[in-house]
C-alpha cells in the first residue's frame, strides 16, 4: 500500500501520450507526462523498461498518482514528517489559512513546503513546552515570522560587527539566516540555513544559543527537527536535557498562540 510522499524505485511497465504506467512495490502506478522529467528538458522520453526515482502525490486514486520530477521528491522529502507531527500532536482546530505570496514577497525567499504545512495545520505556539514555531501575523512581533526575521537579522549584524564569529556555515556567498523557532528558557534562536544553490527543501537547521556565541547545525528540515524534539530523538545539546517526556500525556503537547498569548 503506497503512501503519501512516499520515495521509492519503479519499473516503466506501458507509455502512452498522456504518461507512463509504472510498476511500484507490487502495485500499478501512473506519472502523468507533466511529470516526468522530459516534459520539461531534454531528458530523453520514457521507454518501457526504464527505471525512475518517484514520489506519490496522490495515493488515494487508482492507480496511484506519482511524479519523476526533482522538485517533487524533494517536496515530498520534506512533508515526510509533518504527518507523524500532526498524529502525535494533535491540532487544536481547523487550522488556518496563508497567503503565502504575500509572505514570501516581504521575506524576499520561497519558504519550505513543510513549514507552510505545518502553520496550516497548527498555526504558531509552542511544542513540548519547549519549542516556539514562529508564524506569520502573530500579533506579537517576537513570535512572528516576519518581523523577527528582520529584527534577527539587525542584531546578529550588530554582533558580527562587534567581533563576534559568524558560523563558518555563512562563508558561502549569499547566504542568510531565516528564523523559523524559538527555544522557550534558553532564548535559542532556530535558524533556516538559506544558500542561493538550494530548493527550500534542501534548507538545513542551524541553531544560536540564547546566551552565547556557539551554533550548531543539523541537516535536516523544520518538521524533522521539531519531530524529534518531540519524540526524544534528537541530536540537538540543547533539547536533549529536557526535564519531562516531551511526548508525555501528563502535558500539553502543542499550544497555540491564541492559547498562551490570549489573542
Amino acid at each position: 500500500m503506497l503512501a503519501n510522499h512516499q520515495e521509492l524505485d519503479v519499473v516503466v511497465t506501458a507509455v502512452a501520450s498522456v504518461g507512463v504506467v509504472v510498476r511500484a512495490d507490487g502495485q500499478d502506478g501512473f506519472i502523468d507526462q507533466v511529470k516526468h522529467p522530459s516534459w520539461r528538458s531534454d531528458t530523453p522520453r520514457a521507454e518501457v523498461g526504464d527505471r525512475l526515482r518517484v514520489a506519490v502525490l496522490d495515493a488515494s486514486r487508482t492507480p496511484p498518482r506519482l511524479s519523476a520530477l526533482p522538485c517533487d521528491i524533494r517536496t515530498a522529502r520534506s512533508l515526510r514528517h509533518t504527518e507523524p507531527l500532526v498524529r502525535l500532536c494533535p491540532p487544536p482546530g481547523e487550522g488556518r489559512t496563508v497567503k503565502w505570496s504575500v509572505v514570501e514577497e516581504a521575506l524576499g525567499i520561497a519558504l519550505p513546503g513543510d513549514y507552510k504545512r505545518l502553520v496550516e495545520k497548527f498555526g504558531g505556539g509552542l511544542f513540548a513546552g519547549a519549542l516556539w514555531l514562529l508564524e506569520p501575523d502573530c500579533p506579537d512581533a517576537m513570535y512572528d515570522l516576519v518581523a523577527q526575521t528582520t529584527q534577527r537579522a539587525e542584531i546578529l549584524a550588530g554582533l558580527w560587527d562587534a567581533g563576534e564569529e559568524k558560523p563558518s556555515e555563512l562563508d558561502q556567498g549569499g547566504v542568510r539566516l531565516v528564523p523559523w523557532g524559538y527555544a522557550e528558557g534558553g532564548g535559542h534562536f532556530l535558524y533556516w540555513l538559506v544558500r542561493p544553490d538550494a530548493a527550500p527543501e534542501e534548507w538545513t537547521v542551524i541553531l544560536n544559543e540564547g546566551r552565547g556565541p556557539l551554533w550548531e547545525a543539523h541537516p535536516v528540515s523544520c518538521s524533522r527537527f521539531l519531530l524529534d524534539v518531540m519524540t526524544g530523538t534528537t541530536s540537538s545539546f540543547y533539547f536533549t536535557d529536557l526535564e519531562d517526556d516531551p511526548a508525555s500525556d501528563d502535558k500539553p503537547r502543542f499550544e497555540p498562540n491564541s492559547q498562551i498569548l490570549g489573542q
